[in-house]
Order: structure tokens, then sequence, then C-alpha cells
């Protein structure tokens, strides 16, 4: 049975405006267990997913966002699970990875219907598997790794169509080659590759076999590894190894112009990562060899490369992990040498970044997985009192909350890898909140206004700071049918039914508070002190 949960967030902004967030469970997909919800895709008006509803196995499933709009579109391995993986669109369908059992784990096509879901091509023929991975759409085809049996794994190109689903280059003819990180820039796409004399280095494809090569031998001796490829304005920026170490590198896409942009640690490489894009800039983890990982900055210049900010002092490591670019700053963890791993944020100068929330004074709290929804940031985080849990933030110490539903009884309901992706203006991720195993939710803002001063229409509470009484001041004629006090986590403390217009929160803790109170009309909410 489907069930809603809705809680109060308190998001403190300039206007002290606050929402309802509703978190609903999507369907109990698996009432005997865990859905294993994977693989989430919009397309066409519905979120496509991989799911396991206990009797089918992991199978390819769609949703409209309603429950009975739930449902499994073809069990395509009836011994088994199907293994769905890379779902991507192409002309109008979705094309991806699965697993039948007769023909191992090969390409399969889907318009949404059972019977516009089928193989389609079997590239390694008979039981063994091609195994297509690494989809990336390329204008109206779309490029993947496989390997035929024959060649090896190399890249593959489809329009869709089984003839269409071809071979594009055998760049290592003895062995594989191994493309790995597809990446579009200036209307053709890059990636590593290994053609079996220059080991794996820099190469990019135009989509056809004579246009796809080898872009430069970076490391003539040994791989130079190109990967965590990042596309700003006229260059593309990777890291690689040379024989002077592992460093950043960019590209305008041709061999002089393929460049290190700064030996930052001369002795071993600096080991560049987590390559984000803020303003015109590229932010990343780097090791010069004095000051451990620490945050780094480039604007594609040697002068234009630095350390943002020496977090944890010395040779230790702050270890930024997990970038995201928000509302203009860059958002991430690390440890400053007294806080284990918290949620800081940065806008690009040493005074602008700053730890923004303790979430867990006691140890770490990791916070990682993020996405965005509704101008707020998602993530997953460990305050130390119920495991990995759902967290959001508007950028502020005070709107940097955990959202809990009432009555969640689950440990650690945020565990796994979130999958947060938008639908139809809601949040659909992986959880197990209640007692329903691994679900798939969705979340959503009920807006209860912008609450400004002076206003008719609002709430009004005295005294505040509050002792013991809280009073409460409606509009005429309101009828108040229910009063819930909350904490800042979103966690009940106090609810009364067709409660007075006061309240007593003699016994409450000293701190803030938000009091939400229901009438017959509508819905008010507003902060309080406790003393």
């Amino acid at each position: 049975m489907k069930k809603t949960f809705t809680i109060l967030v308190s998001l403190l902004l300039i206007n002290a405006w606050s929402q309802e967030t509703e978190i609903n469970l999507l369907k109990d997909i698996n009432p005997n267990g865990e859905s294993s919800i994977s693989q989430l895709k919009v397309f066409n008006d519905k979120l496509y997913f991989s799911a396991d509803d206990g009797v089918h196995n992991e199978e390819l499933w769609f949703t409209d966002g309603t429950e009975s709009g739930t449902l499994l579109i073809k069990d395509l391995n009836p011994d088994g699970n199907s293994s769905i993986s890379n779902l991507t669109e192409i002309n109008g369908k979705l094309i991806f990875s699965a697993n039948d059992d007769s023909h191992g784990i090969e390409l399969w096509i889907t318009d949404g219907a059972e019977a516009g879901t089928y193989i389609l091509k079997d590239i390694l023929v008979g039981g063994n598997s091609s195994v297509p991975l690494n989809f990336f759409k390329f204008g109206e085809k779309v490029l993947f790794t496989a390997n035929d049996g024959t060649n090896g794994e190399e890249v593959w190109i489809s329009d869709g169509t089984a003839e269409g689903t071809t071979m594009l280059k055998n760049i290592h003819p003895s062995d594989s080659s191994y493309p790995y990180g597809f990446t579009e820039f200036n209307g053709k796409v890059y990636f590593q590759a290994a053609d079996g004399i220059h080991g794996s280095e820099l190469w990019v494809t135009d989509g056809t076999e004579t246009g796809t090569y080898m872009v430069k031998d970076i490391d003539t001796s040994f791989d130079s590894y190109p990967r965590n490829f990042m596309v700003l304005n006229d260059k593309m920026f990777f890291r690689a190894d040379d024989q002077y170490g592992d460093e950043l590198w960019m590209t305008d896409g041709t061999e002089t112009g393929t460049v290190k942009i700064k030996d930052i640690n001369p002795n071993e490489g600096s080991g560049p990562n987590e390559l984000t894009v803020l303003n015109g800039k590229i932010y990343f983890r780097a090791n010069d060899g004095e000051h451990g990982r620490e945050l780094w900055v480039t604007d594609g210049t040697e002068e234009g490369t630095m350390m943002v900010k020496d977090i944890n002092p010395g040779m230790e490591d702050s270890f930024p992990g997990a970038l995201i670019a928000f509302n203009g700053k860059i958002y991430f963890q690390a440890t400053d040498g007294t806080h284990s791993e918290e949620l800081w944020v940065t806008d690009g100068t040493e005074a602008g970044t700053f730890m923004l929330k303790d979430i867990n004074p006691n140890g770490y709290s990791a916070p990682n997985f993020f996405g965005t929804y509704q101008n707020k940031l998602f993530f997953v985080a460990i305050d130390g009192t119920n495991g990995s849990e759902l967290w959001m933030t508007n950028g502020t110490e005070e709107g940097t909350v955990k959202i809990v539903p009432e009555g969640n009884t689950a440990q650690s309901p945020l565990y796994f890898l979130p999958f947060f992706t938008v639908f139809n203006d809601e949040l659909y991720f992986k959880a197990e909140f209640d007692n329903h195993g691994v679900e798939l939710w969705k979340l959503k803002f009920s807006e209860m206004g912008t609450v400004e001063l002076g206003q008719v229409n609002k709430l009004e509470i005295y005294p505040n700071p509050v002792n013991n009484e809280l009073h409460l001041n409606l509009p005429a004629g309101s009828i108040i049918k229910e009063t819930q006090i909350y904490d800042l986590s979103g966690k009940l403390i106090l609810k009364k039914m067709n409660s007075k217009i006061s309240v007593n929160v003699s016994a409450l803790p000293s701190g803030n508070y938000i009091v939400k109170v229901m009438t017959d009309k509508q819905t008010f909410s507003t902060k309080f002190i406790k003393k």
C-alpha cells in the first residue's frame, strides 16, 4: 500500500519562509524484499528503470509517476536477472544492454511497449556476451564498446537499427583497444584507447572509420591513460601521465595544441581529480608534494593554476571529494584535521572556502551523491544518529537540514547510491524508509507561501523567544485543527489535535523550533526560539 509522509523543513531565507516536503513511496514493487532499483532514465514523459518485484528478478520497468502507472515492461530473462544498464535515447527509442540468458549480455532496444522491446543485435552470436558498455549519445547515433569475439573490445556505433550497428574501427587489430571516457568536444568525441603500438593514448572520432585516429602520443614510452575529461570554453581538460608524472593537460583537438598546463608536483605527479567547472574555471583536487591533496583551480594557464586553500595545513590531506557546482559555488566534502569529512563550500577564494556545517561533530558525515532540485542541493550524509540519511541545503548552515519522514524506523535508509533523478517536477530516489525495503521514492515541495513582515494573512506568535506558553494569532475566523512543533532536523516533537490559541512548550529543551498550524482554511508555519 502506498504511504505518504509529510514533514516540515525550515529553509531560513531572507524572508523566513518555509515549505512542506512530501516524500512518497511510489510503489512497493517488491512487498517481500528489496526491489533493487537502478538505471533511472527519463524518456518520453516516463521514468524508466530496472527493478526486481520478487517474481521476475531485475527487469525493465517504467512509471508515469503514479502507483498504478508503475509497470513491468517485459521479462527479458525469465530464468534470472536481465542485468539492464546504459539506458540511452536514440531516435525516439531507448537502447540499452541486457541479458536474456540465451544470447548473453547484448544490445537491446525499446519503445516502451512489451512488443517493442527486443534484442537489437546479437554482436557476439550465440550464448556468449559481447557486453555492450559505455554508451554515449553522439548526434543521432550512439557510441559504445563491445567485443564481437573476433576483434576484442572496440568502439561500436549504432543508429538504432540492426544493420546500422557496426564496429566503428578496429583500433587494436590483434587485441582489445579498451576505449574509455567518451566526451564530446567541438563536434567530435574524444576518448582513451590503445592501438598496440602507442599504449593507451588520446583518440578522437567524428563517427567515421577514417575520422577515428590518435590525437597525440603523450607518453612515448608507456601509457598516458588520458581520463577525467572536462570541457571548458574552447578547450578540453583532462588528466594524463607522461614521463614526468600524472598531471593536468588540455587540448584544442590538435597534436600541437595538446599540452600540459602545469607541472604541479615535479617529483611524482599531482594526481588531479574531480574536475568541476564553475564560472569559467576548473576546480580539482591535486597534491603539489608540499600541502597534501587539496583544492586547486585553473583558468587554463600555468600562472592561473593554483591552490585555492590549504584546508588541512601542512602535508596532511584534506582530500576534497564529490565536487559539485551549485548556485555559483562549489560544494564538496573535506577534512580540516579538526573535523572529519564534512560539508564544505567555496566561491573560488581562500576566504570564501569554509566548512558549511559540521553535520557530525563526533565523527565524519561524508556528504556525497549530490543532486539538485528546486534550487536546493540534496545529498547523503551521516550525522551519527541513524547512518546514511537524506539531507538538503540552500547554501546556508541553518538551511542545511536532514529530511526524515515521520515514523521512519530503517537504519541507514540511504546507504547506497540514491540515483537522484528529476521527473514531473519531483525528485525521485532510491531509499529504504519505513519497513518497505529498498524502493523508489519521490519528493516534492508544497510552498506554504512567502511570509513578509506586516502581511495580514499570516501566523503571528508571541512571545518569541518563549518560556512557557506560545500564543498563536491567526487571521480572523480561522479554526485550528492541529498544531505541530518540529525541530530543525524535521523531527516531530509535539502534536496537539484541535488545539487552542496557545501551546504549552515549557517541557521543550532550549533551542530553535518550527510551529506548524493547520486550520480549516490553510496551513501556516513559522520559527520560534525556546529559552
